[in-house]
């Protein structure tokens, strides 16, 4: 660690001294560049790690009672999405303006069997 600061300081000393000449130097420019992005590059590593802590900086996944397992679009503004709510999984259809439980899934049941009871329903 010592020989990093040292290789540091005789990198930089030159810098310091071009920047009281008349024109900039291109290594005096691009320490600064390289120092610059290691400032914030360090910021977004504290950031992500007071995130991870719990700080509340960043959203986390929320433990509750409804969770997404899949969503899929269908065009435009219309989705299918699997939900599970309280051990119980259902297949919602949604849209603009409404959202409609199209079944309830069962982990034994086809898909051809699910979608015979909802036209059966329907009918």
């Amino acid at each position: 660690m010592r020989w990093f600061f040292i290789t540091f300081i005789f990198i930089a000393q030159p810098v310091f001294a071009a920047t009281n000449a008349a024109e900039p130097s291109l290594l005096g420019s691009s320490l600064k560049m390289v120092a610059a992005l290691g400032v914030v590059i360090g910021l977004l590593l504290l950031i992500y790690a007071a995130s991870r802590k719990g700080f509340g900086i960043l959203p986390h996944k929320r433990n509750g009672l409804i969770e997404v397992l899949e969503t899929r679009p269908l065009g435009g503004r219309k989705f299918l999405c699997v939900v599970k709510v309280r051990g119980q999984e259902m297949l919602l259809g949604l849209s603009n303006d409404r959202i409609e439980c199209l079944s309830k899934l069962t982990a034994d049941a086809k898909f051809a069997e699910t979608l015979q009871q909802v036209e059966e329903d329907q009918s």
